[in-house]
């Protein structure tokens, strides 16, 4: 549920009953529209696909925002969080090409939870899906429950509108197929007030404005691989001995204990400091995302849906302290998700925390070394030295006495800090 301190305040539509379109511009005219919109901000990946679009952000002063992030999957979490703290649409951007897969986990989270996110894809050229448009458009329509695709430049203003409304309908994320931002129409015209007469009384439908519009069904199936079978008689069963001439216990697969702190313990020293109006972020893990229930009643806790991406959990909370820079926001993620997307999404931290009114963000990293309960350490990973190179406080930990303290290091430092605990790879029940 969305937090209601935070929540946007219902947009009225902001298409008057004759409107020229504002700007000769695409570009300009999408951003227009989104602001007319009060979309706040909007996720994306900043490349040359996307360059006259995201200067067209920067040139709208902040009215939206352009927060950019390293990874397609990181700015559809992030556009995931907004919409699930604020209840308002959730935006982001990504070049067509490769890039737009990094899209598709986000969007399927998105569509399992019904949020709010509209995904705007630039740089798609052709109109029917085939091989100019790469089938973008085929493979989103399994995802999103309308995907949109601009084919006529003088519809620019209502295809995006459409888009906006389809995506606050309540049924799910809906995407923007754009076919390229960089140049300008030679000739635009003005939109009718009845191509896009909305009754506010009325869930939101998307009206049909000619041929300016190529509406994908949404009920085209995903195009994606099929799974393959592995037949039993072909895998070796467990209980076969491995007999090694020179053992080596430092071999891969061999057991091996594996020392740290107990991530009930870590949750638990938590819950004694954690500020009351702070918002708590959580990654899906099993391991980490049952010990939600151990947090104070009333703390804001998004966890994450055990199909999101892993390490969700930091752009979450970007995104938390990006709608309210004044609020106290701690993330909590295993070591693996914090090799997927932390690491790089520590840029936009630091980045960023210098213009918060407070700069507690607090980034935990349950480092279990890539192991497993009896197996050795596979990977350690120096998460906290990473932190301090980027400006922000590192702290590492690997015994159980200093778990408060370093919670209390955090919660007091003068800048974001990343907490090193080096945990067991299993949790107490």
């Amino acid at each position: 549920m969305p937090d209601p301190r935070l929540a946007q305040t219902a947009v009225p539509d902001p298409y008057p009953a004759e409107t020229a379109i504002p700007d000769p511009h695409l570009a300009e005219t999408v951003v227009a529209r989104l602001a007319a919109w009060r979309v706040p901000r909007v996720f994306g990946i900043a490349g040359e696909p996307v360059a006259a679009l995201v200067e067209a952000l920067h040139s709208a002063g902040g009215e939206p925002e352009f927060v950019p992030v390293r990874h397609g999957e990181s700015a559809a979490s992030m556009a995931i969080g907004h919409a699930r703290l604020t209840g308002g649409v959730g935006v982001c951007l990504s070049p067509a090409g490769p890039a737009a897969f990094g899209l598709l986990a986000g969007l399927d989270a998105a569509r399992r939870a019904t949020l709010p996110v509209l995904a705007i894809i630039d740089g798609v050229d052709g109109v029917s899906g085939g091989d100019g448009a790469g089938g973008v458009d085929q493979m989103l329509a399994g995802l999103c429950r309308q995907v949109w695709h601009l084919d006529d430049l003088r519809r620019v203003p209502a295809l995006v509108d459409a888009a906006v409304r389809g995506a606050l309908a309540g049924h799910g994320p809906a995407c923007l197929l754009l076919p390229g931002t960089s140049g300008r129409p030679s000739a635009l015209a003005e939109v009718s007030a009845e191509s896009v007469a909305v009754d506010p009384g009325r869930p939101p439908a998307v009206p049909q404005v000619g041929a300016g519009m190529v509406f994908v069904e949404s009920t085209r199936p995903l195009a994606a691989p099929d799974a393959g079978t592995v037949f039993v008689d072909s895998v070796p069963p467990s209980v076969v001995p491995e007999v090694d001439a020179e053992p080596d216990f430092t071999e891969s697969g061999r057991p091996s204990a594996v020392a740290g702190v107990d991530i009930g313990l870590v949750v638990d020293e938590l819950s004694a400091r954690v500020p009351p109006e702070a918002a708590v972020t959580m990654d899906g893990a099993p391991g980490l995302s049952r010990h939600a229930s151990r947090l104070p009643p009333g703390i804001a806790v998004l966890a994450c849906d055990a199909h999101e991406v892993s390490g969700a959990a930091l752009p979450y909370a970007v995104a938390v302290k990006l709608v309210d820079p004044q609020r106290p926001v701690l993330a909590l993620l295993t070591d693996d998700g914090m090799r997927s997307h932390g690491l790089s999404e520590l840029v936009t931290i630091a980045r960023d925390w210098p213009h918060w009114p407070d700069p507690r963000l607090v980034v935990l990293v349950l480092n279990t070394r890539a192991g497993y309960p009896g197996r050795q350490v596979a990977d350690d990973v120096p998460y906290a030295g990473w932190a301090r190179l980027l400006g922000l406080r590192g702290v590492r930990v690997d015994r159980p006495e200093l778990v408060g303290p370093a919670w209390d290091e955090a919660l007091a430092a003068d800048r974001p800090c990343l907490l090193d605990l080096i945990v067991t790879p299993h949790s107490s029940p």
